[in-house]
């Protein structure tokens, strides 16, 4: 049976089905085969593709009672695993059967990653209970007539005591003596020594009195039953009105809101609930227009339907919570109270209820929603999580913009805080979207492969900043990057510079202080350098934004827009699958698919960190389909080579990474470099590095045995789900390998691969392949201010003549590397390493290339050969932090496809890797000229 027909999967996309089909076991039972017994564990579920099971119940002779007989496309045993207990029926397979199981670690992720399943399951569980309620029906209608009798010999008032209290599910002694339901000086402790099926529980609100009396659950749905033959449903509807105005006058909000839950008033349960804020924060000041955050002047407290009315809040005052008599007075920080009593918050039990209400009751219900939230936030960030999801998905057009705001902010906080880092930067991405275009959001459950790259591009980035959380440290800092800027303003002019070098060298320092650091963002200290040269008159303006006019830069954004596209349209997972496809089935032939695929990719999406994001995940999935356990040596095996050869072969072609383009815009500006070139001055450190690495991996884990090999049928059905290339794949995949194709022949045809690139954005363009939004959220605008900037960096070096000076200070302490360019070559792979223990990523290049490209110059030394040297040595990971796309490569996969200690075994290898690379490259860059 195909994947897609099964019901459970009905409502996942094909892209999401080939994911899934990875993780499912398939498993076969000849007839009279046991799946399980009655009482055993619940470990699995599973689905039945073909064949058929019997269900049986041991009756209590200890016979075999047949139950059920399910077929094609049934779930069973999913009950035990989604509640922990035992199986409550034995499982045979009646004829050959071939089934999918499925284990409580990937249930759990299908639930989390997928609402719909858990809708399923949800109304799996309804039906199951609509039909043991038919079973129960007849016994319920026996024990209805003893309880009638039982009743009946009951005195009057205390007949309706009881009805009451069944209504009511408890009856408080304050609302028992106003209704005239107890004898004079009679308390409810007496009353509750003879009264059927009540107990004496204690008071909800600490402004009522403590007692009050209980209803028993199991009794209650007959006794009202019977309640409304005695006294008629106008008669309940009376009683439950008395209720609800006696609290409201009472100013007793808790109990109201019990009230309407109990009687499922869900809509006036919420509409209350957002009137008085139940330990609600206080909502941001930016309602839309027509939407208030004050109380109105009369709030309708009581349903519509019969004889509902309205209560005048002159009539009512709320206690603590900056409500006055007669006022619509605005909801005050820092927080809402309900009740009488200050301070009362919603408790775990109250939040449970709050959270299973239908979801679309909560649509528009802004004020009631965050009141949940904030509450869940407190006792059960997951449950409010849950509901948050539902309430998106069924009705998120529901909310003005502004609103959905205050609930992406939410989510990510009650996801970070509930461990889902994953879902955190689903919101985070959400509210980014929402605050940059509100007429363009998306619907709630697209981009998830795009939000999941930059969730552990999140993370990456966040662990890798030095000095995070220590603000006093941070400010001294910020205080010397300051201090430089004057310092070199006072400074007399040394080596020949002018005072306007010494003062561009003072901005310069105070920039790198502060990508240190981190904690203003690189692209606005990148512009604040650009003011500074400006107005302090060290440039002129065209030099100091040179760079933007630059056609590397041009480049940039057209390789960023086909990178978008390329990810958005899904063809990189098919062709990873490919790639699998045509490797062995066991664990070192799936080992050199996952080498062989980072290699083919590397040269179609320019960045490490969206290669390493999808070739991870891919390498930690099948993991779990061969039963490796997490961070084990064959999981880590897979971790690690899929990161090694998706993300850090990126150095060796030339849109293998944008920071590829950017380092040779900075140096090689009077030496242009084509694609062709680029790849055939890097084969030989290719051939070494690969060779090390690939030696390594297979030495370390080439022995690992999968407890269960890949299957091909298993990628055939992958590849099947995802069906023939989409219009949106071809258009893709056609655009980038003939830009690439063109780029090699760029020496046939002389056309700048700037140009080149062009064309490919233009095709994108006008077949809709870019559309506005791809264009406008899936291009990194900041890195191009920041990389604008840098390119400008070297036009105002030139200007200013610190390149020369600099030049000539050096060519008279450089006796000890002229005659060894390699010892030159090794010394900048070392100083590389050094650098990005505090600098790292584009920064920690730019800082290199503009320091070290003088000296390499006078030793006869190509720009390209320095470019790539400091490339390759500018991403180690020898100390966690020091690489972005290591991090990246972590967080991927949730730090579950390898450990820290086994991704530090395999960055001492790496660093050997490049330094023999270079070692062996120098003669053949001797050779070609490259070295003089």
């Amino acid at each position: 049976m195909a994947l897609q027909k099964i019901e459970l999967f009905s409502k996942l996309s094909n892209l999401e089905l080939a994911r899934l089909l990875g993780k499912l076991n398939k498993e076969r039972y000849t007839p009279g085969e046991t799946l399980f017994n009655q009482g055993d564990p619940g470990d699995r579920m599973y689905i039945i593709i073909s064949g058929r099971i019997e269900l049986y119940a041991a009756s209590e002779g200890g016979e075999r009672r047949l139950l059920a007989v399910l077929g094609e496309g049934d779930v069973l045993g999913e009950m035990a695993l989604l509640t922990g207990e035992t199986r409550s029926a034995a499982a045979v397979a009646a004829q050959p059967t071939e089934l999918y199981s499925i284990d409580s670690p990937t249930l759990d992720q299908l639930l989390t990653d997928h609402p719909a399943i858990s809708s399923y399951f949800i109304h799996q569980l309804s039906q199951r209970l609509v039909s043991t309620n038919n079973r129960l029906q007849a016994a319920k209608e026996e024990q209805a007539s003893k309880l009638q009798e039982q009743l009946l010999q009951l005195p009057k008032q205390a007949r309706e005591l009881v009805v009451r209290c069944a209504l009511l599910g408890s009856m408080p002694e304050a609302l028992a003596q106003h209704a005239g339901l107890l004898a004079e000086g009679e308390r409810l402790q007496e009353a509750a020594l003879w009264l059927p099926w009540v107990s004496l529980g204690s008071g909800q609100s600490d402004a009522l009195e403590s007692s009050r009396l209980v209803f028993e659950t199991e009794r209650r749905q007959l006794v009202l039953e019977l309640g409304k033959s005695l006294y008629g449903h106008q008669q309940l509807e009376d009683w439950l009105q008395e209720a609800r105005t006696f609290y409201a006058h009472a100013g007793l909000w808790k109990e109201l809101l019990l009230l309407y839950l109990d009687q499922e008033e869900w809509a006036a349960a919420l509409e209350l609930l957002g009137s008085h804020g139940l330990a609600a924060a206080p909502l941001p000041p930016q309602p839309a227009k027509g939407q208030s955050a004050r109380l109105a002047g009369a709030t309708t407290i009581a349903r519509g339907a019969s004889g509902a009315r309205s209560v005048p809040w002159d009539d009512i005052s709320l206690n603590g919570t900056g409500v006055e008599r007669g006022a619509a007075t605005e909801l005050k920080p820092p927080r809402m109270e309900l009740g009488a009593e200050p301070g009362m918050e919603l408790g775990p039990e109250l939040l449970r209820t709050l959270a299973a209400l239908p979801a679309q009751q909560y649509a528009g219900r802004l004020s009631s929603l965050v009141a949940v939230l904030r509450s869940a936030l407190e006792h059960d960030p997951d449950q409010g999580v849950s509901l948050l999801e539902r309430v998106l998905e069924s009705g998120e057009a529901a909310f003005a913009p502004p609103e959905r705001l205050v609930l992406y902010s939410l989510g990510a906080e009650l996801a970070l805080k509930a461990g889902r880092e994953q879902q955190a930067q689903r919101y985070l991405q959400r509210g980014e979207a929402a605050a940059a275009s509100e007429s363009e959001l998306t619907s709630y459950g697209l981009s998830r492969l795009k939000l999941a790259m930059q969730r552990s591009q999140l993370l990456g980035a966040g662990a890798g900043r030095l000095l995070q959380g220590h603000r006093l440290m941070e400010t001294f800092f910020v205080l010397l990057a300051l201090a430089c800027i004057v310092l070199f303003g006072w400074l007399e002019p040394v080596g020949g510079l002018s005072p306007e070098a010494m003062r561009f060298i003072g901005i310069a320092i105070a920039a790198v202080i502060l990508w240190i650091i981190n904690v203003i963002p690189d692209y606005l200290v990148a512009l604040g350098m650009v003011m500074l040269w400006i107005t302090g008159g060290l440039v002129t303006p065209e030099a100091a934004l040179s760079g933007f006019g630059s056609t590397t830069w041009l480049y940039m954004i057209f390789i960023m827009a086909m990178s978008a596209v390329i990810t958005k349209s899904g063809i990189l997972y098919r062709l990873a699958l490919n790639a699998l496809k045509r490797f062995p089935p066991g664990y070192r032939g799936q080992l050199w698919g996952i080498i062989i695929g980072g290699l083919a990719m590397n040269p179609l999406i320019p960045s490490s960190s969206v290669k390493v994001s999808l070739g991870v995940p891919i390498a930690r999935t099948l993991s779990e389909s061969m039963g490796l356990a997490d961070r084990s040596k064959g999981a880590a095996g897979f971790g690690l080579a899929a990161m090694i050869f998706y993300g850090f072969t990126a150095p060796f072609v030339l849109t293998g990474s944008y920071t590829n383009v950017m380092a040779y815009g900075l140096a090689g500006g009077k030496h242009p470099v084509s694609w062709l070139a680029w790849l055939v001055y890097a084969i030989p450190a290719l051939a070494v590095f690969a060779a090390v690495m690939i030696a390594l991996l297979l030495r370390m884990f080439g022995r690992t045995e999968a407890l269960r090999p890949i299957s091909p049928e298993v990628l055939d059905q992958q590849l099947g789900l995802l069906g023939p290339l989409s219009k949106l794949e071809r258009i893709a995949l056609l655009t980038v390998v003939s830009c690439i194709l063109l780029m090699i022949a760029q020496p046939l045809h002389g056309v700048d691969s700037t140009w080149i690139m062009l064309g490919g954005f233009g095709v994108l363009i006008v077949t809709g392949a870019l559309d506005r939004r791809t264009l406008s959220t899936g291009i990194d605008w900041t890195f191009l201010l920041f990389l604008g900037v840098a390119f400008s960096f070297a036009a105002a070096v030139e200007q200013l003549g610190i390149a020369e000076a600099m030049s000539g200070y050096l060519s008279g302490h450089m006796g000890v590397f002229a005659a060894s360019p390699l010892l030159f070559l090794l010394a900048v792979i070392v100083l590389s390493f050094a650098v990005t223990l505090v600098i790292r990523d584009d920064p920690a290049v730019i800082l290199l290339i503009t320091a070290l490209l003088p000296i390499s110059t006078g030793l006869g030394i190509h720009p390209w050969v320095l470019v790539f040297v400091i490339l390759l040595a500018t991403d180690p990971f020898f100390f966690t932090y020091q690489s972005p796309t290591y991090l990246t490569a972590y967080y991927s996969s949730e730090g579950k496809a390898f450990s820290h200690r086994q991704g530090q075994q395999i960055a001492l290898a790496y660093g050997a890797a490049v330094l023999l690379a270079v070692m062996v490259s120098i003669p053949f860059w001797h050779w070609l000229g490259l070295i003089r």
